[in-house]
């Protein structure tokens, strides 16, 4: 996750989870969340030393026109072992899993700053909904969400 803040220019003080929450959160009483990771062998590890070398993180969401979906919120693979079938391996993996639950899409949002995504995520028929049908992926932040839950009157 430090990798594709540092990616995105994300200041590592704006990491709001930590080691704990995404532990309870994906592993806990209740699981938020589906991660399939990418080891490589000890005497294959990363430059600087890891042998957790990608992960795909998902949730599985409901849309009301065609039932329950895959949203994967991450997919990376470590720089250095990038070309060698890992993401797609990864992909395939999350898109088996969501399949045997029953899912009828797999959504993900991609960085226009990324283009090389979103040309991976199209070689493998994924749809750019912002160019073919217009839909725009809105955020609602923290303080926004505060306020608009503090003006809830239930």
């Amino acid at each position: 996750m430090q990798d594709i803040a540092a990616i995105y220019n994300v200041p590592l003080e704006n990491i709001r989870t930590n080691v704990e929450e995404l532990k309870d959160a994906g592993f806990g009483t209740h699981p938020r969340y589906e991660c399939f990771v990418a080891e490589v062998p000890p005497e294959q590890k990363s430059k600087e030393g890891y042998t957790l070398i990608g992960y795909t993180l998902s949730t599985y969401t409901y849309n009301s026109w065609r039932g329950k979906n895959l949203y994967m919120d991450n997919l990376y693979v470590m720089p250095e072992f990038r070309g060698k079938l890992i993401g797609k391996t990864l992909m395939e993996r999350a898109a088996e899993a969501a399949w045997r639950r029953g899912c009828t899409h797999l959504r993900m949002h991609a960085s226009s700053q990324k283009p090389e995504n979103i040309e991976f995520l199209a070689r493998r028929g994924g749809h750019d909904l912002t160019l073919k049908e217009g839909w725009n992926l809105l955020r609602f932040k923290t303080d926004r969400l505060w306020e608009m839950a503090a003006q809830s009157k239930f």
